[in-house]
């Protein structure tokens, strides 16, 4: 018996638009970091805090209605130093403000002060 070949890295079980990690999660981030956007094969997003530049995650293009697979939701947790991607919901749904983020960051000694 052959087992057929299934693409499992575009899957989404928890979805996210563009536009709603775009709005929710940096849109969050900026209110305490400065966030620098800048196009290219995808579109990246610098963090910095103090004039030094701690974090940077992407995406690629898309329409801002498409979702974010499952496996670029974890690759973004990671690189915003995320604990588990409960959190990167929190973000963008509010029970994580930015300051908590900011506290996350010194907790981890990405910010050390």
């Amino acid at each position: 018996m052959g087992h057929s070949a299934t693409n499992y890295s575009r899957k989404i079980i928890m979805p996210m638009k563009l536009s709603e990690f775009k709005s929710g999660v940096i849109g969050k981030i900026k209110k305490k970091f400065k966030v620098e956007e800048r196009t290219g094969k995808h579109i990246y997003y610098e963090i910095w805090y103090k004039g030094e530049k701690i974090e940077e995650t992407h995406h690629s293009h898309g329409s801002s209605g498409k979702e974010i697979s499952d496996d670029i939701l974890q690759k973004i947790k990671r690189q915003l130093n995320l604990n588990n991607i409960k959190q990167l919901y929190d973000l963008k749904n509010c029970p994580m403000t930015a300051e908590d983020y900011l506290n996350l960051l010194k907790q981890k000694n990405v910010i050390s002060n």
